[in-house]
């Protein structure tokens, strides 16, 4: 997908569909970009507007057919509501989707004021134009959008491309947590791990089966034991040039595991058929390092993702089995389908000797969460209140909501057991 930038008359531009962004109730068909358009048209749009009672309320949208009276063939106006903020990317990603459907070649996107930045209307064009259907034999149509117009925006050639990369870099994450899972193994997830590292100039070691054995990970072995898939352990590094033994390092934590049947706790039907996605959090990560170096931080980063599948084979683990893990604890198991926090342990412990100095640990890991804050709101657990807000600020700005949850340690005593050093499960209330 081609991205130009154009800064003329908006009745000159040549496309498909040009689509103009506008907020409730404005005086939008007579003031601002629209109004030009409006002008040429002879009052088309203010005519179909009162028609329609369009009033550019959030999620309504208006589109005319011009006939040849200016460049672009069809207007699409955009209501944003009176949300202020993200009315870049949410005009693109809606005007993409129409494209999307209307199988249009070309588009032009006029920036909303106040939030004109490029690298916004690209991520937002870019994963509104999202999907996946390389799966299908029939019905799928062949995506035609191939150039974007961005009408009054601010970025250059360079910004505009490391947008375009980030978005490569969701969208990728997207599309191995879409992959059913006979298709994503742990095998194939470090496949996935290898050709991002030589694709970035990243450091990367793979750790199968036999080399955590010798590390003791026993956490991570035990709940890949009941499947014929054996499990990985990713690490990857990037390091900004530049970087000496005085630079920060952090580590990024992703549970990968790429199906989740719960085990001998086997999952009900219902809950089980969605368990390709337990490894979205190890999508996140890979995600990112894609990413990274349109970002460029400057600090060590670490990758770091426990892989294996959780499955009912006769190796399987067993509610009431005691295991060591890596950190050198024994856990108590009694329910198999909590086996998230078991490979997480192994993992997180991995990260602490790498001398970081902030994790941030991604995971699915319980549906109690969703009926806490619902299915748009993630949960954010942490002991330290700045980081928490660092990434309360980076989610709102990337359009995302968390919400920070308690850690009481009054509940700790829940996972006393009377056989191992901890139970890895606690009770039902908190």
């Amino acid at each position: 997908m081609e991205f130009v930038s154009y800064e003329g008359a908006l009745t000159n531009l040549d496309c498909d569909l040009l689509a103009v962004g506008v907020t409730v109730d404005s005086n939008w068909a007579q003031e601002g970009p629209a109004a030009a358009l409006n002008e040429a048209l002879d009052d088309l749009l203010d005519t179909v507007a009162n028609e329609e009672e369009f009033t550019g309320k959030d999620g309504q949208q208006l589109q005319v057919h011009t006939h040849g009276r200016i460049g672009a063939k069809r207007i699409l106006v955009v209501g944003l509501g009176d949300d202020e903020e993200f009315l870049g990317r949410k005009l693109a990603a809606r005007t993409a989707r129409v494209a999307s459907r209307q199988r249009l070649q070309s588009i032009a996107i006029v920036a909303p004021q106040g939030d004109n930045e490029a690298s916004w209307l690209v991520q937002g064009t870019l994963l509104g134009h999202y999907s996946f259907d390389r799966l299908k034999t029939k019905d799928v149509k062949p995506v035609k959008l191939s150039k974007v117009t961005l009408v009054n925006a601010n970025g250059s050639a360079a910004q505009i491309a490391a947008a375009v990369t980030i978005a490569d870099g969701i969208t990728f994450a997207r599309d191995i947590v879409n992959e059913p899972p006979i298709n994503i193994k742990p095998s194939t997830l470090a496949d996935h791990a290898v050709d991002i590292a030589k694709a970035n100039d990243l450091e990367y070691t793979i750790y199968d089966k036999a080399a955590l054995q010798a590390k003791g990970m026993d956490l991570l072995l035990a709940v890949s034991a009941g499947s014929s898939e054996e499990p990985r352990l990713i690490h990857m590094i990037y390091r900004p040039d530049g970087a000496n033994s005085n630079t920060p390092e952090i580590a990024l934590v992703g549970k990968g595991l790429t199906f989740d049947a719960g085990g001998l706790c086997l999952k009900p039907y219902g809950s089980i058929e969605d368990m390709k996605m337990d490894m979205a959090g190890g999508a996140a990560v890979l995600g990112a390092m894609k990413a990274i170096n349109a970002v460029k931080p400057n600090v060590i980063v670490h990758a770091i993702i426990p892989s294996s599948e959780n499955l009912t084979g006769a190796s399987a683990y067993k509610p009431g089995d005691v295991i060591t893990g890596y950190a050198g604890k024994s856990v108590e198991v009694l329910n198999t389908d909590a086996e998230g926090r078991l490979i997480l342990a192994d993992a997180l412990h991995f990260a602490t000797e790498l001398g970081v100095t902030e994790i941030v640990d991604c995971a699915t890991l319980t549906g109690a969460i969703c009926v806490a804050l619902g299915l748009e709101t993630a949960g954010i657990f942490g002991n330290s209140d700045d980081l928490i807000e660092e990434i309360k600020q980076s989610a709102e700005k990337a359009g995302e909501t968390v919400w920070p949850m308690p850690l009481d340690h009054r509940l700790k005593k829940q996972l006393k057991s009377d056989i191992a050093d901890m139970r890895n499960v606690g009770k039902r209330w908190g």
